[in-house]
């Protein structure tokens, strides 16, 4: 039997003992009439998600152009990158 196999068959073992002792000291809890009432109605009312996040045209026109602007510079920056690479290459031959 490998060292693997060991871990693996003392680690069930181990959960396996731990799992008796627990069912001997955990009862199970009965909620409250009125908990169960107030949770059901509040998880049947709610049946959108919770946070729903709506841009107003400013916020908009703002991510918008940050995102133009964000694009210019990439274009720009890999231009003046292929320019030095293709410049540096002219001046070695």
């Amino acid at each position: 039997m490998s060292i693997r196999e060991q871990i693996v068959s003392a680690s069930k073992d181990h959960l396996g003992s731990l799992e008796i002792k627990l069912n001997g000291l955990l009862q199970p809890v009965k909620p409250r009439p009125e908990f169960v009432n107030t949770l059901r109605q509040r998880i049947q009312i709610t049946q959108q998600p919770a946070f729903i996040g709506h841009f107003t045209n400013i916020q908009f026109l703002v991510l918008m152009l940050a995102g133009v602007l964000s694009g210019v510079v990439l274009v720009t920056m890999s231009a003046r990158m292929l320019v030095n690479l293709l410049a540096s290459g002219k001046k070695l031959s």
